[in-house]
């Protein structure tokens, strides 16, 4: 029992280097297979069109394939995120014959620039392009992740009533928190003197920056509204 045990001792951290040099050969792995509706929107398994099988990851994301639930191949590409949810890099839609359907590149969840396309004989349709430019500037109203003031929105008030004192009356404010957190269209509804606005919308204008609203991962722009009670 003595000479097995020193035998284990021995071998043991030989075995422990092994599989740890695998599991890295391996890479970062995708989260377990998800289920898809048929606009390829998360859904419940009882629900789903299809179903996204996980693969691993490396330099340019992770990559994963999308089958309908019958086994059939739909698309494979590439995501931004390890729970494969943002399509980011090269991706090909397939009919159920196996011939390529369409193929070209997403960008942060959105496809982008030419896409090729073929009918379901394999013929060539017209290309189409896809402009990211006008998402740009979209203002969100309501995004994934709200912007967050540095202690909440309550911190905000207090700030504003330090700078300027309480307000009365329904005052609202309302701005736009950019990308980078800073605030723009910074307007003030319900003060009884105008000036009194001017000095909220300043003291509002002249506050920390805001952590900044995402959607899809991404920071967006979004428009809030505050009450100053």
């Amino acid at each position: 029992m003595a000479r097995i045990s020193e035998s284990l001792n021995s071998t043991m951290p030989t075995l422990l280097a092994t599989l740890l040099l695998v599991c890295l050969s391996l890479g970062p792995v995708c989260a377990q297979r998800s289920y898809l509706d048929g606009g390829l929107e998360p859904t419940s398994k009882g629900k789903a069109a299809f179903y996204l099988e996980p693969g691993a990851g490396d330099a340019s994301g992770w990559s994963a394939q999308i089958f309908t639930m019958a086994g059939v191949l739909k698309a494979k590409g590439h995501y931004a995120d390890a729970e494969c949810k943002v399509p980011d890099g090269r991706f090909v839609f397939f009919f159920p014959d196996g011939k390529v359907e369409s193929e070209g590149n997403y960008a942060n969840g959105y496809k982008q620039g030419i896409w090729a396309r073929n009918d379901k004989w394999g013929r060539e349709l017209a290309e189409k392009v896809y402009d990211l430019a006008p998402l740009e500037n979209l203002v969100y109203t309501i995004a994934e992740t709200m912007p967050q003031y540095p202690g909440g929105e309550k911190a905000m008030v207090r700030y504003v009533r330090e700078k300027v004192g309480k307000s009365r009356g329904d005052v609202m404010a309302s701005f736009i928190v950019e990308k980078d957190g800073h605030l723009s269209d910074v307007q003030v509804v319900g003060a009884n003197d105008p000036r009194i606005a001017d000095q909220i919308a300043s003291a509002i204008s002249g506050a920390p920056h805001w952590e900044a609203g995402k959607q899809d991962g991404q920071p967006v722009r979004v428009q809030m509204r505050v009450p100053l009670k």
